[in-house]
This record gives structure tokens, sequence and C-alpha cells, in this order.
């Protein structure tokens, strides 16, 4: 007999399934706008998966002070510990996750200031450091002055040329600068048609 799901992980699915019946009409609304931009498209979810790893059984992150994270860097202090999800479970939680930080940089940055990858790269920032972290930060105030490029930049390096955004609890850790080095590539990539 298998074990009742948790009510964080029912909650979780439901406002997965409602965040997915809401990106069409998200998506379609960008789409009719001077600046076309996908929310929570394969562009962010491939490279969430590899920068995250997606964990079926939540985990209590060292880096987050033991906050339990789940899927692709989901997190809620509600989530039991060892509560374990499916990979289309995590897929639609995943999704979600891309929709509702993809979201918030929008509302912080006029899709007319950014392109499909930097777009994804500021969303990727956001989901490992908060929409208020990424909305708040020396990238995204460049990105929206005009200077993309430069803004890009900031995501994984600062004004002194020291690593950004690369510190848990004070201390740097090497992973974290790794992953900001790939939003920053990503940021800094030419779309091509």
């Amino acid at each position: 007999m298998s074990k009742a799901p948790s009510p964080a992980k029912v909650a979780w699915l439901l406002r997965a399934a409602k965040a997915a019946a809401a990106v069409a009409v998200k998506n379609k609304a960008l789409r009719n706008s001077a600046v076309v931009l996908v929310v929570g498209g394969a562009a962010v979810l491939a490279p969430l998966k590899t920068m995250e790893s997606q964990e079926l059984t939540a985990y209590a992150d060292k880096l987050a002070k033991g906050l339990p994270t789940f899927c692709s860097g989901a997190t809620d202090w509600a989530m039991p510990i060892g509560e374990t999800f499916t990979v289309q479970e995590c897929n639609a939680i995943d999704s979600m996750v891309a929709i509702k930080y993809g979201e918030g940089i929008l509302a912080c940055i006029k899709p007319e200031r950014l392109d499909q990858n930097s777009f994804d790269a500021m969303t990727l920032f956001a989901i490992n450091v908060g929409i208020d972290g990424a909305c708040n930060s020396r990238a995204a105030r460049l990105i929206r002055a005009g200077d993309r490029a430069a803004g890009c930049t900031a995501i994984s390096t600062g004004p002194d040329g020291k690593p950004a955004w690369s510190f848990a609890n004070g201390v740097y850790v090497r992973g974290l600068q790794n992953r900001r080095l790939k939003e920053a590539a990503l940021c800094r990539t030419e779309v091509t048609q």
C-alpha cells in the first residue's frame, strides 16, 4: 500500500496544473506584443534540469539552511523531507516554477529589453536567487537601462571583476559561480532564427 501524498505535494501539483493552463494565454499575449518571448519553454527547462538536477525525493538543501528542495530546485518549508515525486510530476512542477519566475522577471524588466536567451538566463538566475534578488540585482538594473551586454556580465561578475551571486552563507561556492557563468553566457548568446 502506497503512502498518501503530503498536503504540500498536493498543493504543488494543483498549482502546476493551473500554471500549465495559464501559460498558453500568457505566451499568446507575449506573441502579440512587439517582442516574442516564450515563458517556461523548453529552452529554459533543459538548462534548469542540468543546473539543478531533477531530484525525485525532497531533501534538505545544505546551501539553503535545510530548506526542503525537490524536482529542479523547487523549495517549500512545508514539504516533508523524503516526499517522492514521479518524473511527470516534477516536469509539471518544473514548468510551473519556470513560468512563475519568468513572469517575475517580466514584471521588473520590460520585454523590449530582453531577447529569448537573456530572458531565459534571467529566469534561471531568479529561480536560484529569488525574484526579488534577480529584480533588484545590478544585472537587472543594467538591462532595464538598456545595456543588456553589461547586465548579462553582471549576473556572474561584480563591478570589481570578482564573482557575484556565488556565495552561500557568506562562503564562496564554486558550483554557484559555475552556474552564474552559464547563465551569463546564455544571456550573452545572440538569438538565431
